[in-house]
């Protein structure tokens, strides 16, 4: 499926929609003013006729008009009420993203929660956290979607095929942005954010104390029958109320031998109602939203289905919640085994969607964590979508890294594995080497899950990506910081080893030793990845690595990044070159900022 989108939206795009939920959002309060006044008014005019109505008993009668417009217009208000809140929250999305297309800081989730200093590689790419690249694509409405997205970033899970599905659901929702907003603004409205479905799903793996259970089947539908009998000899006959309220009395105790979990029920599952009667709302969304890609397909299979049962969950608990109301308790256990009934019809909803449920989450947090894909996509229709390749060869062409602004990013071309499957990265301090590490691995990864990258094209194979640029040392664990790097490199070993094809960045690695020593190591290192199902990107300052180049030319080839300086100041150019780097700059700014004195050469 190719995209439709033609042209990149501008932040003047994104204001006039905040500006249209502004007005939708104060008109909706004009309308909710007016139900307030006439509500108020109607209370007066119930008063006056309570009064006219001592001297004339007509007036009595005429009271239930106006009580019916007011249980109206109190409906009518609830509804506006939950309009104007999506409309705030759309405004608030829209103005969000006027900020974020222009690269300014926004107030999107950044996945803090997901960040992990000990992982292949996400810390060091910056995947998670202030300013990251996960707060950067987070458009998802739900905690479900923003779990989903963080673990597709973590873990590159998807095969070729389904890659290619991903990819095609990512250009068919890309110009949806209606969809896409109301999806956002419905899940703000649930803030499931503190919703754990741990006893939800414990729930629904546990065993039914009514339903099933013949004894209480014949008591919850035998009682309230001979009840009722009872009731109507009653209606007829005074004398039978005695035994009436004997029956009353027994099936009240009945229940009450059970009140202890049947309130454990109870409180479960209220937990859960509120979000997913919501969750509902957001299936109706794309039960009703038309859709062709195979992928969004499969979803719209299984909105379609959840969308009436979790409705229909949500009005089950609620009817188990009324018991809540003393009086209800009393005559509906008394009269009907209430208690046992509500129980029995979620224990009934559960046996027949126990194992379909957790598979309406699952897949709507699939497709919401997508939809964040899908807005990078709209947003910057010019970023190319991976190609994946069967060869050990990775191939991009102005690539950038997505969290620069246009206006300042430099891009670069790059081919790894042509023949060479080991890049030296060399440069100054501050010439790029580290930014185009990450630009690197941050492509990669947006390559690996089906979103767009920040290149005009970018092909790659499905491998494995480790990193090593960012090792912290733990006091916790006794671990120094140079232990932790060699933690980090013998693990990436261990894998490969293994026979794991990986990509691997590498950041001026064995900062711990001395320089004659990481010389020595760094050599070594790199005469073994050499011959490894192994892609490499190493950076370093250390120039003389540059010679492993002429040893070993079709595996290892140079290229680096220069800073110039003229007129007495540096600058960078952040182009990659071919070659090992000739600049330093570090004696020239530590004269320049007067650490060192001025005729220090």
């Amino acid at each position: 499926m190719i995209s439709s989108i033609s042209a990149m939206p501008t932040s003047e795009f994104y204001q006039q929609r905040a500006q249209r939920f502004r007005h939708e959002r104060e008109q909706i309060e004009k309308v909710i003013r007016r139900y307030a006044w006439t509500r108020v008014a109607l209370v007066l005019l119930m008063g006056v006729f309570i009064y006219l109505g001592f001297s004339d008993s007509l007036f009595f009668w005429l009271i239930p008009v106006p009580l019916a417009i007011f249980i109206f217009l109190v409906n009518r208000q609830t509804l506006q009420e939950d309009n104007k809140q999506l409309a705030s929250y759309l405004e608030l999305l829209n103005k969000r993203e006027a900020k974020a297309i222009l690269f300014e800081p926004t107030d999107f989730s950044d996945g803090g929660r997901f960040s992990d200093p000990h992982h292949p590689y996400s810390h060091d790419l910056d995947l998670f956290g202030a300013g990251s690249v996960f707060q950067y694509l987070n458009r998802c409405g739900t905690q479900l979607g923003e779990e989903r997205l963080a673990h597709d970033l973590k873990n590159l899970p998807f095969s070729e095929q389904e890659l290619l599905l991903r990819q095609e659901a990512v250009k068919e929702l890309g110009d949806r942005v209606e969809f896409k907003q109301r999806v956002w603004a419905l899940g703000r409205q649930i803030n499931d954010f503190s919703f754990d479905r741990s006893t939800l799903l414990s729930w629904l793996s546990e065993k039914p104390f009514i339903y099933g259970n013949t004894l209480y089947s014949v008591l919850r539908w035998g009682l309230p029958a001979i009840t009722l009998i009872v009731v109507g000899f009653t209606i007829y006959d005074w004398s039978y109320f005695p035994l009436l309220f004997i029956m009353m009395i027994v099936q009240i105790t009945i229940t009450g031998f059970r009140a202890k979990r049947i309130g454990e029920f109870q409180r479960v599952l209220s937990s859960a109602r509120k979000v997913l009667s919501n969750y509902a709302r957001i299936f109706q969304e794309l039960a009703n939203h038309k859709v062709e890609s195979v992928l969004m397909k499969k979803h719209h299979t299984f909105a379609v289905s959840a969308f009436e049962k979790v409705k229909e969950f949500s009005a089950l608990v609620n009817a188990l919640e009324a018991r809540m109301n003393p009086i209800a308790m009393q005559f509906g256990n008394g009269l009907f085994l209430y208690d046992f009934h509500a129980v029995a019809r979620l224990e009934k909803w559960r046996e027949k969607n126990a194992d379909e449920l957790p598979q309406w989450l699952e897949s709507l947090g699939e497709w919401d964590g997508l939809l964040s894909l899908t807005t990078l996509h709209y947003n910057f229709p010019k970023y190319a979508f991976a190609e994946v390749n069967s060869q050990p060869v990775l191939e991009g062409k102005d690539v950038g890294h997505l969290l620069i602004p246009n206006s300042i990013r430099i891009v670069n071309n790059f081919d790894l594995g042509k023949p060479a499957n080991i890049w030296l990265i060399t440069g100054a301090n501050m010439a790029g080497k580290s930014t185009f590490l990450r630009s690197l691995g941050v492509n990669f990864v947006l390559g690996s899950i089906g979103s767009p990258v920040c290149a005009s094209y970018w092909s790659m194979p499905l491998i494995a990506l480790r990193s090593g640029m960012r090792t912290t040392d733990s006091l916790q664990d006794h671990q120094s910081y140079f232990f932790a790097e060699l933690h980090r490199l013998q693990s990436i070993m261990q894998e490969l080893r293994s026979g794991k094809p990986t990509f691997i960045l590498l950041d001026e690695i064995l900062k711990g030793t001395n320089s004659t020593d990481k010389q020595l190591g760094s050599r070594e290192l790199l005469r073994q990845l050499k011959d490894m199902n192994a892609l490499v990107v190493l950076a370093t300052h250390d120039i003389a690595l540059g010679n492993l180049a002429e040893q070993y030319s079709s595996q290892i080839a140079n290229a680096c990044f220069e800073g110039k300086i003229e007129n007495d100041q540096l600058t960078f150019d952040y182009t990659l070159h071919p070659g090992v780097a000739q600049k330093a700059n570090a004696t020239f700014l530590m004269r320049k900022m007067g650490i060192i004195p001025p005729e220090v050469l």
